[in-house]
């Protein structure tokens, strides 16, 4: 026990000090990106590798430990946004994820399908907390209009499509995007622990098998209601924007698990996929045709013809 004790409070260490770094190299460079981004996708690593290698209280010292740190070294508000935006989505994706019963002496762990539930939740939450904060700080706020307006110029210089647009609206529809990409830092940092411990057999539960998620119906009414909502009555509001953008890359995610799936006994697949990576790289407006494509299979489903693999665990 102490020993468990002992690892959950250094990883919650590491966690707040990989956070920290993130924070201070971010100063807005282009070559600061790639690292940023790495930084913080180590910052919520060493908590799910607690909670998913050790359980949901090693999880939740490590986020005490964290945040008193934070709180401690660097300031209060910053413990408290570690809190918020590390320390809760880890807890509640961890609890989730060790859920588990039993039937006909078989054990059957919590789906991958109920996950992304509540990541698209956590994910639009965090949103709207953002926006709400963004909406408190008018200072912060015209900082950064000031530093977007000489950006804005140069992109009215270049093209006449953004003729009308400013620095103003850039910044009021800013907030939004955070949520969808701290989601994904969770995502990648809860896949990255859970394959490393299952590499050393030290995780608690099977991997879960993503390409057999599927989001609810419900979530697809949703999603087709929230996108006609926004060109019926031309609405721009950040709320809305920040269900359209968290709604549109899960689906999106189904539409990829769509594709690894039916293309399973496909001849030259390890080929297919990489274009389809490579084409989504280079290009944007794939990644629209996917999100219909996992919109469209939470009715269709395309994967029901095949034998599924157990959307529990991995073979």
């Amino acid at each position: 026990m102490y020993r468990d004790i002992g690892y959950s409070v250094l990883l919650g260490i590491l966690s707040t000090a990989f956070l920290s770094f993130s924070v201070a190299g971010a100063d807005g460079s282009p070559g600061s990106v790639l690292p940023t981004f790495a930084l913080m996708t180590l910052s919520t690593l060493p908590l799910f590798l607690a909670g998913l290698g050790i359980g949901l209280a090693g999880a939740a010292i490590a986020v005490l430990t964290g945040a008193i740190i934070a709180a401690a070294f660097i300031s209060v508000l910053f413990g408290a946004t570690y809190v918020v935006t590390c320390g809760i989505p880890v807890l509640v994706l961890v609890r989730q994820a060790l859920l588990w019963r039993e039937e006909d002496e078989v054990i059957v762990w919590y789906p991958a399908s109920g996950l992304m539930v509540f990541w698209t939740a956590i994910c639009i939450a965090l949103s709207g907390i953002s926006i709400f904060w963004f909406d408190l700080n008018d200072d912060i706020r015209q900082e950064l209009v000031r530093q977007f307006k000489p950006m804005v110029t140069e992109v009215k210089k270049q093209s006449n499509i953004y003729a009308n647009l400013t620095a103003e609206d850039i910044v009021w529809l800013m907030p939004q995007f955070f949520g969808p990409s701290w989601g994904l830092i969770l995502l990648l940092s809860g896949c990255l622990a859970q394959g490393l411990l299952a590499r050393f057999n030290k995780s608690l539960r099977p991997s879960p098998e993503f390409s057999g998620f599927a989001m609810p119906r419900w979530a697809a009414v949703i999603a087709i209601i929230a996108v006609l909502a926004s060109i019926a009555f031309n609405l721009t509001t950040p709320y809305l924007g920040a269900v359209v953008l968290v709604l549109e890359l899960v689906f999106f995610l189904q539409g990829m698990a769509v594709i690894h799936r039916v293309s399973m006994n496909w001849n030259y697949r390890s080929l297919v996929l990489w274009a389809v990576y490579l084409i989504l790289i280079l290009f944007i407006w794939p990644i629209l045709i996917i999100s219909l494509l996992g919109l469209a299979d939470s009715w269709i489903g395309f994967r029901s013809c095949r034998k599924a693999a157990p959307d529990q665990e991995e073979d």
